[in-house]
């Protein structure tokens, strides 16, 4: 399973200055739900994300890299006050 398809619930409504924006109201897996959602009223709709399967993976790769380069930062700075 290389996607998994995320459904956000989304509802229209009318602002404090009259106009019409959008709100999301939920999330779910389930194409049904979306579908149901949807069917309740004009208002009403749902936008499909795709994410990959290994989301969580890259989230932790990109931390990692995060952090490796304040490390680095870090000891630039010693380094730097050593040599003064």
């Amino acid at each position: 399973m290389d996607n998994v398809n995320v459904y956000v619930l989304t509802s229209l409504f009318i602002d404090a200055d009259g106009n019409v924006a959008s709100r999301n109201v939920g999330v779910t897996f389930d194409l049904f739900e979306a579908e149901l959602h949807k069917s309740n009223g004009v208002e009403n709709d749902f936008e499909t994300f795709h994410i990959g399967s290994n989301w969580q993976e890259e989230v932790a790769t990109t931390e990692l890299v995060v952090m490796m380069r304040g490390f680095r930062e870090m000891v630039e700075e010693m380094r730097a006050e050593a040599l003064r």
